[in-house]
């Protein structure tokens, strides 16, 4: 690996580490703090037990999936360009992954873990009371979360060769 390529890995995960574990709440609390409360719900509850543990947890998934998708094309040495292209559909199912694993890292702390637990995050509730405009802005949050945390760090630190694979890496980096 580059360098360049090296420091502007780095940079992204400290990036990462900074939205995930400090602004993502901060926008949270004073930006959207209306659509995420629900009928006697504390914000800084449903942080402390439901937001924060499913992304930081969701980070990790992250971090995971970038760390493979890299040992995988640094240590790959393709033969042919259709070698390449056959790795775009595993960059794309990595992707959809982790959406998707986000999402169930939201649904297992907002929902889940207070039924398994038969514990109550509220009187009267079996999970907090995230209205659907809540869920919506946590959703596009994990999209954005894998924009920032999976799609940037690979379209930076992937090498020459697999250039092509990653999303927007040619037109925003060029094929050289």
């Amino acid at each position: 690996m580059r360098n360049l390529q090296l420091i502007l890995l780095a940079l992204c995960v400290a990036l990462g580490v900074v939205w995930i574990f400090i602004a993502q709440n901060w926008i949270f609390l004073n930006l959207f703090p209306g659509i995420l409360v629900g009928p006697g719900l504390k914000l800084d509850d449903y942080l402390q037990t439901g937001s924060s543990p499913a992304f930081s947890v969701f980070w990790g998934g992250c971090i995971t999936a970038l760390l493979i998708w890299i040992s995988v094309t640094w240590s790959a040495r393709p033969v042919s360009s259709s070698q390449t292209r056959a790795m775009q559909p595993m960059w794309w199912l990595a992707a959809s992954i982790l959406v998707v694993f986000g999402w169930l890292c939201l649904g297992w702390f907002t929902i889940f873990q207070w039924q398994v637990t038969g514990t109550s995050a509220l009187p009267g509730y079996s999970s907090y009371p995230v209205p659907a405009g809540g869920w919506l802005l946590l959703m596009g949050f994990v999209m954005l979360d894998v924009i920032l945390l999976f799609w940037l760090p690979t379209l930076l630190a992937s090498p020459r060769t697999y250039r092509l694979v990653v999303p927007g890496a040619v037109t925003l980096l060029g094929s050289r």
